[in-house]
């Protein structure tokens, strides 16, 4: 059983568009507009690999370069005990193939279906470049608190109130700005202290 979606078919029919496809079972529309928005090309047709790379990341996909066989033959024999999805560059086209329990499933814009790799026809093509494509996991919601930070610039008084959220991974915490407040003085301060209505949940 393969975990490769069948191509899912727009306007655009080209290899890159397809390969995102695959992973994710969006359309070759939506994959499209996503490599156009890394490249700033209207009409996506031939994609560089980077431009590839950085849109399987845009839409959750993490891709580790690793080291292949001179054909596509060669690589999937290396790679046959090794499950996993990868996206194959070889000359001038992009496509995917997993490997699930020994069993080696192949997929492309010709193919549109996951097949048994053994029945493609490229076989015997040299492998410019292999990459192991893992889906990153959804970050989990650890906290979220209101944070007010208290400066003096240039004799004012500087409120600064964020939304402090963080993550159990910690490259996604971030800080969202809610609002930047100046007082002229400390009593203006304390006057704006002493008017707020505070509640208590």
């Amino acid at each position: 059983m393969t975990n490769l979606n069948a191509v899912n078919l727009g306007m655009n029919k080209y290899c890159g568009p397809a390969v995102l496809s695959i992973l994710t079972g969006k359309s070759t529309d939506e994959c499209a507009r996503v490599i156009s928005s890394i490249n700033g090309k209207y009409t996506i047709e031939g994609v560089e690999l980077k431009h590839l790379i950085e849109a399987a990341s845009r839409l959750g996909y993490d891709c580790e370069s690793i080291g292949a066989g001179s054909s596509l033959f060669g690589t999937l024999m290396r790679i046959s005990n090794d499950d996993g999805i990868y996206i194959v560059t070889v000359p001038r086209h992009f496509v995917v193939i997993e490997v699930n329990e020994k069993q080696i499933y192949f997929c492309d814009n010709h193919t549109k279906e996951p097949m048994p790799a053994a029945s493609s026809a490229r076989l015997q093509q040299r492998v410019v470049a292999m990459h192991k494509v893992v889906k990153r996991r959804e970050p989990v919601l650890m906290s979220s608190k209101i944070v007010a930070t208290k400066k003096y610039s240039g004799g004012d008084i500087q409120v600064e109130i964020d939304q402090q959220i963080t993550y159990d991974i910690p490259k996604y915490d971030k800080r969202v700005s809610i609002a930047r407040l100046t007082f002229a003085t400390a009593e203006d301060f304390e006057e704006f202290l002493n008017q707020m209505t505070w509640s208590k949940q």
